[in-house]
């Protein structure tokens, strides 16, 4: 995919899994030998992260602000999809030699509604779950002087809007950091970072081993994981731990047994109330492929100190840890056990782990919707 230069002001408000996006986009069938460009396909709303766009479009919408338009191409589909997806300008396509084709894109972002998950904690927490977690994470890096720091993002820019936060945080309060290292995650946002004297972007999946992020004084993952198929979140960390050897891991992941308390707080739709309300209950995203109880939560994090030389503490923000059914973000801070680990003692593991993420590829009848 080329995306070529984004138009309109940055007004800081971008789509995150979850969110309800209304977008305009149209899909057009280009030649250029023949002076050829064919509106194909338009549409306006969609859910981001839950695979209802090709995810060129879904690229292209988690890039842009509200009022912001970009154009991209990519390679033409098969004639046979060009011709089903043309309808009434079909028959005369059929006419024509479609090699040498690609389709252009044209979208822009109206409307961006916060997702659900946001608004159930918002309206329950305050300050919001979101922030509460970063201020968790800046208070642990002051309170152990970490001078290096490794954000754990994910792949595929998913979780844009956890790092933007947690680097605005960094702005807003004096730390001892003199270098940030991101994984995987927006320019635009590490951008903001501008007090930072060193920020750098990876653009790495994190169960990938990559040495450049082994090392570092304080590591975070902040509602990461289950965003992963449960056996990347073992492969995580595993090579957390084993391989990227940060001397403090703060990892964060919603706590099942508190959706109840907070899609009650939440305000009820139509759709809310006609839904069958007695099977298990919702995950807080649609995005989510899993969501731990503290009891998967604490098992995950004791096998992992079990095979290295880490401790784990447990704690959480949103409600009270020593009330049911305890935190609504829980939190797992790993501790390196031995505090002054030369590099070389951080093995490298690139052979067994560079394989190690999983990728998925769709196949769409048409060029937008799936």
């Amino acid at each position: 995919m080329i995306l070529f230069s984004i138009d309109g002001p940055d007004f800081g408000v971008f789509p995150s899994p979850g969110s309800l996006t209304c977008i305009s986009y149209a899909t057009a069938l280009v030649k250029k030998e023949i002076n050829l460009k064919e509106v194909l396909e338009s549409n306006d709303e969609f859910e981001v992260g839950t695979g209802a766009v090709i995810s060129q479009i879904e690229a292209c919408v988690t890039q842009l602000s509200i009022n912001q338009a970009a154009n991209f191409v990519i390679e033409a589909p098969s004639r046979e999809i060009i011709l089903a997806a043309a309808c009434e300008s079909a028959n005369r396509l059929s006419q024509l030699s479609l090699d040498n084709c690609f389709l252009e894109f044209s979208v822009k972002v109206w409307r961006v509604t916060e997702p659900l998950e946001d608004r159930m904690e918002k309206a329950l927490f305050s300050p919001p779950l979101s922030k509460q977690r970063v201020e968790f994470a800046v208070r642990h890096i002051n309170e152990s002087q970490a001078t290096t720091l490794v954000i754990y993002a994910g792949s595929g820019g998913f979780w844009l809007w956890i790092r933007g936060s947690l680097l605005d945080s960094l702005m807003e309060h004096t730390t001892s950091l003199e270098k940030i290292v991101g994984a995987d995650i927006s320019r635009k946002s590490l951008t903001r970072a501008a007090k930072i004297k060193s920020a750098e972007l990876y653009d790495r999946s994190i169960t990938n081993f990559d040495s450049r992020l082994c090392g570092f004084d304080i590591g975070t993952c902040l509602e990461v994981i289950e965003h992963m198929e449960e056996d990347q979140a073992w492969l995580f960390g595993d090579i957390a731990l084993s391989s990227f050897c940060p001397r403090i891991l703060i990892v964060s992941t919603p706590n099942y047994e508190y959706n109840p308390i907070l899609q009650r707080s939440s305000v009820p739709n139509k759709e809310d109330d006609s839904e069958d309300k007695s099977g298990p209950c919702k995950f807080r995203n649609n995005d989510h492929k899993f969501e731990w109880t503290r009891a998967q939560f604490e098992h995950w994090a004791n096998k992992l100190v079990l095979r290295h030389d880490y401790s784990v503490e447990f704690s959480g923000v949103g409600g009270l840890g020593n009330v049911e059914p305890g935190f609504a973000s829980q939190i797992a801070m790993f501790r390196r056990n031995i505090l002054n680990l030369a590099d070389e003692e951080c093995a490298s593991i690139e052979n067994l782990y560079g394989n190690g993420a999983v990728s998925r590829t769709s196949n769409s009848s048409a060029f937008g919707y799936w």
